[in-house]
C-alpha cells in the first residue's frame, strides 16, 4: 500500500489499516521506553497517546508524510518526546519532603560529635605514618605550600611529589578505615 493510500485510509478511519499501523510501530516505542526506565504499561500508555496525536494530526492535515516509513518515524518521534516529557515531570521524580524525614535528621550537636570523633581518628592515624609522609602532608595541607615548592625542597620532580602525596594519603585513608 502506498503512502497516499495509507493516508486516505487513515483519514477514512479504515479499521484494518489503523490496526496494522498501530501493530507495526508499537515494538519500537516499547523498546525505547523500556530502555529508558519505563515499564511495559508505560510503553502502552505513551504509545496510545502518540498514536492518537499522529492520527489527529493526519486528520487535520497537520502532517503529511512524503516517503515510506515517515509515518512510523513520526509516531515514534511523538512517543519519544512524550516519554522524555514524562521523565522530566515532577510526578515521575521521587521527591521526599524534609518533614517526612524529620526522624532521621541529626542535630548539630550530633554532627559536631561525629566530626570531632573523625578528627581524633585522623590525628591518631596521622601519627603512625612515617616522618616523610607526615612532613609532606603537613606542608601541603597545613602550610598550603605548592607541590612545586615541596618538590624543589625535597629534591624531587613535581610529578614525584604528587605521587608521594597520593601514596601517603592512601596510607592514611587505609588506616582510618
Amino acid at each position: 500500500m502506498s503512502i497516499d493510500e495509507q493516508l486516505t485510509a487513515i483519514k477514512a478511519n479504515d479499521e484494518k489499516v489503523i490496526q496494522q499501523l498501530y501493530a507495526n510501530n508499537f515494538d519500537r516505542v516499547k523498546l525505547f521506553v523500556l530502555r529508558n526506565n519505563g515499564t511495559p504499561r508505560d510503553a502502552r500508555d505513551i504509545y496510545q497517546e502518540a498514536f492518537l496525536s499522529a492520527w489527529r494530526n493526519i486528520q487535520l492535515d497537520k502532517f503529511t508524510p512524503r516517503q515510506e516509513g515517515a509515518l512510523g518515524a513520526y509516531i515514534f518521534q511523538i512517543a519519544r518526546y512524550k516519554w522524555l516529557d514524562h521523565l522530566r515531570s515532577l510526578s515521575y521524580k521521587n521527591t521526599v519532603t524534609l518533614k517526612s524525614q524529620h526522624e532521621n535528621l541529626m542535630t548539630f550537636e550530633e554532627l559536631d560529635d561525629i566530626t570531632e570523633k573523625r578528627l581524633q581518628l585522623i590525628k591518631a592515624n596521622f601519627r603512625t605514618l612515617g616522618e616523610g609522609c607526615q612532613k609532606l602532608l603537613t606542608r601541603f595541607y597545613y602550610s598550603n605550600e605548592s607541590m612545586k615548592t615541596i618538590a624543589a625542597d625535597m629534591g624531587w620532580t613535581e610529578a614525584t611529589a604528587k605521587n608521594n602525596k597520593y601514596r601517603c594519603m592512601e596510607k592514611l585513608r587505609n588506616l582510618i578505615k
